[in-house]
């Protein structure tokens, strides 16, 4: 990918980040090793390196928006257990809140760049599923007609772009959709996933991958997944007129 602005200002931004935690670690073993009067260097260090581990993991594996429970939970039951074991383990274990804390926010950086990476220098024009279009009443038909067949399960993820804007589905008529988009793809907190994430059941989705499910708020029939891609061709992002979820939920359950 080339160096767009975007993407310059993500690796300074990252750097910043990675910065920081280095420096709160830093400051995490030094002053710890203080108040243990300059003994068992090595136990903090390795306590650190596994909470900011650990913190990274739960970060990759685990939806955002159960990421704090997760984690409190997790270093809390290491903190039970060290407790019982030997000096100096018993008296570090506190060492593990802050250091995961940093490694939330590493794999949270890591998280965003590789995603950030994946993305394919723009082109100025419509393209749908892979293929350029002449015009936009041109590139409108054809995506509402292939949209109205689409069955993820077998074709993957439905695309349609212009220049940063991005729209994407996935799924079937007969399952529903779940539909993401963004003005400018290439900036985290542009992107939106139709409808509501905070809804009780779960709607089963046709995947390459085999079946996946999601928040039955943010599965949509055909009709509103059509009326969201009518709007993205006239707002070139998501439709105002419709309801969208923004945060870190939105990746959670892209598929694509």
């Amino acid at each position: 990918m080339q160096g767009s602005p975007s993407f310059l200002q993500f690796v300074r931004s990252a750097w910043v980040l990675w910065a920081m935690g280095l420096v709160f670690a830093l400051g995490i073993f030094l002053s710890t090793l203080s108040s243990t009067k300059g003994a068992h260097g090595l136990e903090i260090g390795l306590m650190l390196a596994a909470g900011i581990l650990e913190g990274g993991v739960i970060r990759s594996l685990v939806r955002a928006r159960w990421v704090t429970i997760v984690l409190v939970l997790v270093v809390a039951m290491e903190g039970l257990l060290l407790s019982f074991l030997a000096d100096p383990w018993s008296y570090l274990w506190p060492v593990l809140v802050p250091a995961s804390a940093i490694g939330v926010m590493v794999g949270n950086v890591v998280r965003l760049g590789i995603r950030d990476s994946k993305r394919t220098v723009v082109r100025n024009a419509w393209d749908v599923n892979g293929v350029e279009q002449p015009s936009s009443d041109a590139a409108k038909r054809v995506a509402l007609a292939a949209l109205s067949s689409w069955d993820s399960a077998g074709a993957g993820r439905f695309l349609v772009e212009r220049n940063e804007a991005l729209f994407e589905a996935m799924g079937s008529r007969a399952t529903g959709f779940i539909v993401h988009c963004a003005a400018n793809s290439r900036e985290a907190g542009e992107w939106r996933i139709l409808g509501s994430v905070d809804t009780e059941g779960e709607t089963e989705v046709r995947i390459p991958s085999g079946p996946a499910h999601a928040p039955s708020g943010v599965v949509v029939d055909l009709e509103t997944a059509a009326r969201a891609l009518r709007g993205f061709f006239h707002h070139r992002g998501p439709a105002p007129e419709l309801a969208w979820t923004a945060g870190d939920a939105v990746f959670d359950l892209k598929f694509g």
